[in-house]
């Protein structure tokens, strides 16, 4: 009987130890490491936060922060420029300056994937910022001929996305190009799927005037990647040419290139439990005393959903 007893009580503890060995892993596998940036009203980033001025909420519910701390590790950005028919020689002049201007705020730990649509130019592996500045100066002095007249920007995003498996905190796509999508065999909802399971960040800016074609045609609105940079927490932004050749606009302009690019590179890494989150779920996350530090809740940019953190979603390209 003692033997017995014995041996029971061995069997519990055993038992036990492996159950505090298994909720331990959970509680690792759990955590959820969301970028986050937070800019005052000059676009600026704000770098003095503590983990208890923010506040988040998943589906609706107050979630704790466990952690919220700058991270300015090693970033992966891709880069895309539209090089098809579809974009006047003085877009594409402007898409391969701008992006070198954009490029030219990189760290030295920094890679890209560097990808052209509807011209050659793709590169095969991760290139350091030196290796694009050149691609771009070459770019811009000789524009590669276009191999088509559809703008295959979804398929485009894809590779990018792809390229960018599996992820890594802070992950970004950064389109120069145009806001429509001509010919993919992509659609919208993959690169959607894809880019917010793996929370990529994907911003777009475009030199073509948006008001060009007066008046609007009925029943337009937001596009559909205008909509994934939202969703994402960014923007799709348009600088049209005329506009920045008035005097000082190009200055100004590249000072926010510089901004966008401190945004990728040093965002918030915020930690928090992800036990809640079953599917996508929707994020919300706000900043205390947003007047006093001179923040919009606009100025604060974060992925609007969340799906599962504990594997990241990886999809093997076709």
């Amino acid at each position: 009987m003692r033997l017995n007893g014995f041996l029971l009580t061995l069997c519990l503890a055993a038992s036990c130890l492996q159950s505090s060995k298994s909720f331990a892993q959970q509680d690792t596998a759990q955590s959820c490491d969301v970028p986050v940036v937070v800019t005052g009203y000059d676009n600026q980033l704000v770098r003095d936060l503590a983990p208890a001025d923010f506040s988040v909420r998943l589906a609706d519910a107050p979630k704790a922060v466990d952690s919220a701390s700058i991270d300015g590790g090693p970033k992966r950005i891709a880069l895309i420029l539209d090089a098809s028919k579809n974009v006047p020689d003085g877009e594409w002049k402007l898409e391969t300056e701008m992006a070198a201007s954009f490029v030219g705020h990189a760290r030295s730990k920094d890679q890209f994937a560097f990808l052209v649509i509807g011209a050659e130019g793709t590169a095969d592996s991760f290139l350091s910022f030196d290796d694009v500045a050149g691609r771009l100066q070459k770019m811009t002095s000789s524009r590669p001929a276009a191999t088509e007249a559809n703008e295959r920007i979804y398929d485009s995003v894809l590779d990018a996305a792809h390229r960018l498996n599996p992820p890594q905190f802070g992950d970004a796509i950064f389109l120069f190009g145009h806001n429509q999508d001509s010919g993919s065999a992509a659609s919208a909802d993959q690169i959607l799927d894809l880019v917010v399971k793996n929370r990529m960040r994907f911003y777009g800016m475009s030199f073509a005037d948006p008001l060009a074609n007066k008046p609007l045609p009925k029943g337009s609105g937001r596009s559909k990647l205008e909509s994934l940079s939202a969703e994402t927490g960014y923007f799709f932004s348009f600088h049209a040419a005329h506009n920045l050749n008035q005097p000082g606009q190009m200055t100004l302009f590249q000072g926010f290139l510089a901004d966008l690019y401190a945004w990728i590179a040093e965002p918030y890494r915020l930690s928090f439990s992800s036990a809640a989150i079953r599917g996508q779920t929707k994020l919300e996350v706000t900043v205390a005393n947003l007047e006093t530090r001179r923040v919009h809740q606009d100025g604060i940019h974060y992925p609007h959903s969340l799906y599962p953190c504990v594997a990241p979603a990886v999809e093997k390209a076709p």
